[in-house]
């Protein structure tokens, strides 16, 4: 028992284990854990220093979680204990304490202990006596005598202590022939030999062993048995019997090396049907299957490769061997699966020497202590120039995108063409790039910018004709491919030849609805060079983005101009309205004039009084054109602004502006076209004259208050009110006999509104209400 304790704690490195029983107290009804064995430290606990087994480091409740069958792990020392149990009863416990350090048992070893406790039980806990001990051996006997398997039960030197009539046929001896002999006496060498002297010594954990091995038959046919080998301990932990048991699995066998043999061939067509090079190899590194399609992309033929190493694969140089140490080294890290490995980029020789980009996956699995892998590769030739293309198909397509962009970022045709020079220049890696614009009336491709041509060249560039471009289109394409040197001769040659002239090696036309309008040219000053048909598509693409940001630009160019003759002539017309409207006021300040002096020589008081009227009325109409000539729209007046200097102006020409107050009010700024303002400037002159002649006569202080609003439905009022002596009733309600007020109504009605006249509290109040101007009124906040 010790020694199966030792072997424990060292299975499930513990310093100590003890096996204890449980034992009631007397009258509680609870229980305490009296020890049986102990092993600590490294040797045998004496029986004399056994006793109780402490309980206090166990958490509370520990009793009922050992009764539920739970095991239990100390609060703050690293301690499990595992219940025991005969029957339904809760009979002891197994304790262990981990080393110093270890706070947290794994879930295997928890199931190793478990099942230790189950083989403890027996043996430790609660033995049989002999009589059950017998009576149980007989059952064991009736059960197993039948069987068509054959059974024995060997001692530990191989002595044969029982054996049911399958294991005497199996031997071909009789029972008592048997019986008392040594198994390595009666069975074959083969068979003997894998028997329990060849295995390891068994413990608790491990109780069982299996081999397979096969014998000659009765018929001289081969046959297959599989041994199950199971040791049985005494109390004290030692191996005192085994029990053998021999299944024939022949059948199986056979049934499963025709299932080996047909999976082999399915696999060997689908391999040959596969489109891909697949390559088997062994641990050794040798080639053992070679399917069809490495014979059509490798050159090889099956019989030709089959057996040699994977160095022929390669080209000469080139050793395969740290991929194979990849292999080994991922086969060693996953021992019982499968081990996958890619290597994208791979160069492989055919036959005749010549090499080829592919792609190698290998996938590589143990069988016993041999490993195989297998190989795919795969021809990328084609697939990594696609990929090359597309590529640069993407980084043309970016930069098309930023040249755009940038070009139509710009709205200054200079700006456009530094911008597709420069960016022209640098995309296809040249050292300049020229545009030329057309010059239709001297029928010349001009040069317009560059970017990379020395000043000094630069003045010097030529013209091309334009009829020998456009046959140089006709023969070539929206690109030309290094033009002919007839494109820079003719009637617009050099100037003056400069020291390294500049040597055009592609042209695009730049073509706007089909219509050509210039060209973008690449030039080289030494040596020359010859462009890709990608290069060169590409070349044009970056022209048909240039098509459209040039044409922007001109339209630009161009609305900018009639903008700028558009605000000219809009300057123009304005200044003539200000002088009109200032002339008109001027005349009618003259006409104002020569009233006043006619009237200073009239003796006549009426008369005099209705010439000074006369002028209030021409003053009102000149102060309406100083509006309009003042105010920024040139054609509307702010009709409160008005209001107010027109009413003072009354108030002054009466001398009476230290006993009169006149108030405008308005919610917001509005205003009226001067063909409303002048009728309502004529209304509120003779308001306000009446006011100062009839209605503050007799009195040394007045107040005038004028109210401007607008209605809800966009008509506007214009109220008037003073504080004077007011109305007589039957000047409001019958029709007014004076030129002044006769005047009020005309203007009223011509104004298509409606005057009211009531009396106020005190003085009188004057209404008039008038269509707003939806189109022409401007309506502006304060």
């Amino acid at each position: 028992m010790h020694a199966l304790l030792r072997r424990l704690g060292r299975t499930v490195r513990a310093s100590r284990v003890f096996l204890a029983e449980v034992t009631r107290k007397p009258g509680t009804g609870g229980i305490y854990l009296r020890l049986r064995y102990g092993w600590a430290d490294g040797a045998a606990v004496p029986m004399d220093n056994i006793g109780c087994l402490s309980c206090r480091d166990l958490p509370p409740g520990w009793e009922e979680l050992l009764r539920a069958g739970r095991p239990v792990q100390g609060s703050s020392t690293p301690a499990l204990v595992i219940p025991i149990f005969c029957g339904q009863e809760l009979r002891g416990v197994l304790s262990v304490r981990g080393c110093a350090g270890r706070r947290r048992w794994r879930r295997f070893e928890t199931h190793a202990l478990k099942a230790a406790a189950v083989a403890l039980t027996s043996a430790a806990i609660c033995p049989c006596s002999c009589e059950a001990l017998h009576a149980a051996e007989a059952y064991y006997q009736a059960i197993v005598e039948d069987l068509t398997d054959p059974l024995c039960r060997l001692l530990p030197d191989g002595t044969v202590t029982y054996a049911n009539e399958a294991f005497c046929a199996f031997c071909r001896r009789e029972r008592a022939d048997v019986l008392g002999a040594r198994v390595q006496e009666i069975l074959p060498p083969e068979v003997a030999g894998e028997l329990p002297a060849r295995a390891g010594p068994p413990d608790a954990l491990t109780p069982t062993f299996t081999r397979v091995f096969r014998v000659g038959g009765t018929d001289g046919e081969e046959r297959w048995y599989r041994s199950v080998c199971r040791a049985i301990f005494d109390t004290g932990g030692a191996v005192c019997e085994y029990q053998v048991v021999g299944h024939d699995i022949t059948e199986r066998t056979r049934q499963d090396a025709r299932n080996t043999w047909l999976n082999d061939q399915k696999l060997a067509i689908l391999a040959d049907a596969a489109s891909d090079a697949i390559v088997v190899l062994d641990d050794s590194g040798r080639i053992t299957f070679w399917n069809r399609s490495a014979e059509d992309l490798f050159g090889h033929t099956a019989s030709e490769i089959v057996g040699s190493g994977p160095g022929r694969l390669f080209p000469p140089g080139y050793t395969p061997l740290p991929r194979i140490e990849d292999i080994r080294h991922a086969i060693a890290a996953v021992p019982q699966g499968v081990a996958r490995l890619l290597y994208p980029d791979v160069t492989f020789a055919r036959k005749g020497g010549s090499v080829f980009l592919g792609e190698l996956s290998v996938a590589a699995v143990r069988a016993g202590s041999r490993w195989y892998c297998v190989g795919i590769v795969r021809d990328i030739t084609v697939q990594r120039a696609r990929e090359q293309v597309l590529c640069e198909e993407k980084d043309r397509t970016d930069t098309l995108l930023r040249i755009a962009a940038r070009l139509n970022g710009s709205i200054a045709l200079d700006a456009v063409l530094d911008a597709l020079c420069e960016e022209t220049a640098r995309a296809l890696q040249v050292p300049a790039a020229v545009v030329f614009l057309l010059d239709r009336h001297r029928g010349m491709l001009v040069p317009a910018r560059s970017f990379g041509v020395p000043e000094e060249v630069r003045d010097c560039l030529p013209c091309i004709p334009l009829p020998v471009y456009e046959r140089e289109l006709r023969k070539q394409a929206p690109v030309i491919a290094v033009p002919d040197p007839v494109l820079r001769a003719g009637e617009g040659f050099w100037k003056s030849t400069p020291e390294r002239p500049p040597r055009a090696l592609a042209s695009a036309a730049i073509l706007h609805e089909g219509v050509l309008i210039g060209s973008l040219d690449v030039v080289m000053f030494d040596a020359p060079r010859t462009f890709s048909p990608g290069e060169l598509a590409f070349l044009g693409g970056i022209a048909n983005q240039a098509a459209l940001a040039v044409v922007n630009a001109r339209h630009f160019e161009e609305l900018t101009a009639y903008e700028r003759r558009l605000q000219a002539s809009l300057d123009e017309k304005t200044a003539l309205l200000k002088e009109i409207h200032h002339r008109v006021k001027n005349n009618m300040q003259v006409i104002s004039s020569l009233l006043s002096l006619q009237g200073r020589l009239i003796e006549n008081s009426a008369a005099r009084e209705c010439i000074r009227e006369s002028v209030n009325r021409v003053k009102s109409l000149a102060l309406v054109h100083e509006s309009l000539y003042r105010s920024e729209s040139l054609a509307v007046v702010d009709i409160g602004a008005y209001a107010r200097r027109f009413a003072d102006d009354l108030v002054q020409s009466y001398a009476l502006q230290a006993h009169v107050s006149v108030t405008v009010e308005t919610a917001e700024a509005i205003t009226f076209s001067g063909d409303t303002a002048i009728p309502l400037g004529l209304i509120l002159n003779e308001l306000i004259s009446n006011s100062l002649r009839h209605g503050f006569a007799g009195r040394d202080r007045g107040a005038i208050a004028i109210r401007i609003a607008r209605l809800p439905d966009n008509r506007l009022v214009v109220e008037y009110r003073d504080d004077g002596v007011g109305m007589p009733p039957d000047v409001i309600d019958q029709p007014p006999a004076t030129l002044g007020l006769q005047l009020v109504r005309i203007l009223a009605a011509q104004l298509g509104g409606t005057i009211m006249f009531r009396p106020g509290e005190p003085g009188t109040v004057i209404e008039l209400i008038v269509p707003g101007e939806p189109e022409e009124v401007v309506t502006c906040t304060a």
